[in-house]
């Protein structure tokens, strides 16, 4: 479990880079994981021929200074210490950092990129610590482009507080960083979320407050920790609060965004208006919102009830269609956030579904739907915008 995390950039001799990461993948990951702190992910960085960057997690600040000398101080170190050096010029860039989303009980997790995919590292350094009205920048305003581009965070960090208690290897001190971390099936897709990222006005946001923005690209290496299969962030273990849905309870007005046609690369939306009425039964431990679209002579009813001694929500849709209940997506919210995991089968096909919803406010939410195919990356399907009836957006 690392509730410390160091995001380590080397720069290297020129042409050596290859030579350290056959290095480092042969010999050094695994006495690190037996010490106790656990290469998190091993890169390539894709815009510097001559960067080596990776993540290394502990359980506490407090054991990581002995941890460190254990390794630095035992015989694999001093085994290879000659020919890793040999390949680095400076291994000193180093954040000290720890997750924002602080669930103790489900360590910080990298994802895989499907073949051809990148995880994005992107570091904000700002005038001042990290506070609250720049977490609800993120939350309000980056996370949502996120998500609806298919890359929702995978992680979140900033400036761990403390001495470093091991100076034989600096960190970058005296500076407040905010660090996400998310996966993009290609480049490509990469670079639209950027674009849109800045037709919402996140870069001149980030400029207008002073904040310097380092933006990287990585590849993992082959024996990065990168769990290939699966599609980023899938889980089952996420846990909420008997309370995470009351916001719900009440009228709402919709708009509703959905993909025309799923799994086939589809860039056309359907929009349209919908009302949505929610109540809560139970005390909160259940309840039932009803949505009519009548444009397009549909409605659907979802039921969601909270298991208490799992710390769960389950989330069962049913359409006027089929009249037919889909299996459910579990989960929970951590701050603002809900994230909610299952499977179904779309037109034939198995997928994995992932609910979202972001409270924006006590009047206004988002909820966005994503399916991925065959292990694939995940894809947004559906984006509703929820406004409290009689409240102006």
């Amino acid at each position: 479990m690392s509730q410390i995390v160091e995001l380590r950039q080397y720069t290297l001799h020129p042409g050596r880079r290859d030579a350290l990461i056959e290095l480092f993948d042969r010999e050094l990951v695994a006495p690190q994981d037996e010490l106790g702190m656990t290469v998190l992910g091993q890169f390539r960085d894709l815009d510097d021929p001559d960067r080596f960057v990776w993540l290394r997690g502990f359980p506490d600040l407090a054991t990581r200074a002995a941890k460190l000398a254990a390794f630095y101080g035992g015989p694999v170190w001093k085994a290879h210490r000659e020919a890793a050096n040999a390949t680095m010029i400076d291994s000193d860039d180093v954040l000290l950092l720890r997750p924002v989303d602080d669930d103790r009980e489900r360590p910080v997790v990298i994802g895989a990129p499907a073949d051809g995919g990148i995880i994005a590292a992107t570091v904000y350094l700002l005038r001042a610590p990290v506070d609250a009205d720049f977490a609800r920048l993120f939350d309000h305003r980056i996370a949502p482009v996120l998500a609806a581009a298919g890359a929702p965070p995978l992680a979140r960090f900033t400036t761990a507080d403390g001495k470093n208690e091991f100076p034989a290897l600096p960190v970058r001190e005296g500076e407040h960083a905010f660090v996400w971390l998310a996966a993009f099936a290609s480049a490509a897709d990469h670079a639209a979320c950027q674009a849109a990222l800045a037709a919402a006005g996140v870069s001149d946001e980030l400029a207008r407050r002073g904040v310097t923005t380092q933006a990287l690209r990585l590849a993992p290496t082959a024996g990065s920790k990168l769990r290939p299969g699966a599609p980023l962030g899938y889980t089952t273990q996420r846990r909420g609060d008997v309370h995470d849905f009351d916001f719900l309870a009440g009228r709402w007005t919709v708009a509703s965004r959905r993909l025309a046609a799923r799994g086939a690369g589809s860039t056309t939306w359907q929009t349209t208006l919908a009302t949505a009425r929610a109540e809560l039964h139970l005390g909160g431990v259940a309840n039932v919102d009803e949505i009519e679209l009548p444009a397009l002579g549909a409605a659907g009813l979802t039921l969601r009830h909270f298991r208490i001694a799992d710390r769960q929500w389950s989330i069962h849709w049913v359409s006027s269609h089929t009249g037919a209940i889909d299996p459910p997506v579990v989960g929970g919210f951590h701050g603002d956030r809900g994230e909610f995991y299952g499977e179904d089968v779309d037109a034939g096909r198995p997928v994995k579904v992932r609910f979202v919803w972001t409270r924006l406010g006590p009047d206004a939410a988002r909820w966005e739907q994503a399916f991925a195919y065959a292990g694939g990356a995940w894809e947004t399907n559906w984006i509703m915008e929820f406004q409290r009836a009689g409240q102006r957006p």
